[in-house]
C-alpha cells in the first residue's frame, strides 16, 4: 500500500500517477511494466516515486484496491432495491451493476485480462486475498437480509453462502463453455443451482 507521503500529495497529482500506471499495467506486459516507464508518462521525478510506493507491485496492488472499492461502492447502491427483488435477482442486479462499472473504468477489461495471465501468482495470491473479501462484503450482507426476509433458509451458513457465490462467479473463466453458451447463461445456471441448496 502507498506511504503516507503519496496521500499528502494533491489530488491531481495522485490521478496522475494512478492513470498512468494503469494505462502501463493494461497495455504492457507485467513484467516488462517499468517504473521509468509510469514516472515517465505520469511526469513526476523517478527518485519520487519511491516516497511514494516501494516498489512496482505495491502500486500495482493499490490499483486494484482503488478500483474494488470503487466497484463496491457501486454496488452498495443496489442495496436499496432489496425489498423489491427476490434474492436471485437482486444477485443478477449486482452483477448487471458491476458489468456496468467495469465497462465504465477505462482499460479495465485488459487490465484484468493481464491481471490474469501475466501477474505473478505471488503478487496475483495477495491481491485476491485483499480484494476478495470486498465482495464476500456485500454478498453476506444480502444474504442476511433475505434469510430475514424468509426467502432463504434459517439455518444457512452467511459466510459460506457468500463465499460460495463469490468462488464460483470470480471463478467463472475456469468453466468450460460450448459455442452457444453465453458467461451471463451460466452464470444464472450456477446461481439457480446454489440458491435450490440455500432454500
Amino acid at each position: 500500500m502507498p506511504k503516507n507521503t503519496f496521500f499528502n500529495l494533491p489530488q491531481e497529482k495522485r490521478n496522475r500517477i494512478i492513470n498512468a500506471a494503469i494505462e502501463e499495467f493494461s497495455k504492457v506486459h507485467y513484467k516488462k511494466v517499468t517504473i521509468d516507464s509510469i514516472v515517465n508518462s505520469a511526469g513526476v521525478p523517478k527518485g519520487s516515486f519511491y516516497q511514494y510506493f516501494h516498489n512496482k507491485d505495491d502500486l500495482y496492488k493499490y490499483l486494484f484496491s482503488q478500483i474494488v472499492d470503487q466497484k463496491k461502492q457501486a454496488l452498495v447502491k443496489v442495496k436499496k432495491l432489496q425489498n423489491q427483488l427476490s434474492f436471485r435477482q437482486y444477485v443478477m442486479t449486482l452483477l448487471e451493476q458491476g458489468k456496468k462499472f467495469e465497462q465504465r473504468v477505462s482499460n479495465l477489461s485488459a487490465l484484468k485480462d493481464k491481471f490474469m495471465n501475466e501477474c505473478s501468482q505471488e503478487v496475483k495470491r495477495d491481491i485476491l486475498k485483499n480484494e476478495i473479501p470486498k465482495s464476500y462484503e456485500v454478498l453476506e450482507e444480502a444474504v442476511e437480509f433475505y434469510i430475514k426476509k424468509g426467502e432463504l433458509r434459517q439455518d444457512l451458513d452467511v459466510k459460506t453462502a457468500a463465499y460460495v457465490i463469490t468462488s464460483c462467479f470470480v471463478n467463472i473463466q475456469d468453466f468450460r463453455l460450448s459455442e452457444e453458451q453465453a458467461v451471463e447463461d451460466v452464470l444464472i445456471d450456477i446461481l439457480d443451482v446454489l440458491i435450490v441448496g440455500m432454500k
